[in-house]
């Protein structure tokens, strides 16, 4: 079981690396957001909106789709998440 251990545990840490590196990215793609004023760039930040409401919908319908769970658990989850703030606004506090 050690060589089936050490290769898991170079697989996770190949994993977290790569997540550092996307945090990374995902930081400096937020300060892409920002126009030379100071001010937002709006087109910079719709086209994030989109490119993070793409993600978002691609792990929905994956887990769904690879029964994690159903899409009604999927709603309900949202729904408490949603509430967490007092609030059923359809956004989550951060």
């Amino acid at each position: 079981m050690g060589l089936i251990n050490w290769i898991f545990d170079f697989y996770q840490q190949y994993r977290i690396d790569e997540l550092r590196r996307e945090t990374v990215q995902a930081r400096a793609d937020a300060m892409n957001v920002r126009a030379d004023a100071g001010g937002v760039d709006v087109a910079k930040l719709e086209q994030a909106i989109g490119e993070l409401a793409l993600a978002v919908k691609t792990v929905q319908r994956m887990a769904i789709e690879k029964g994690l769970c159903t899409a009604e658990e999927f709603h309900r989850k949202l729904t408490e998440i949603d509430l967490e703030d007092g609030k059923a606004d359809g956004r989550a506090k951060f």
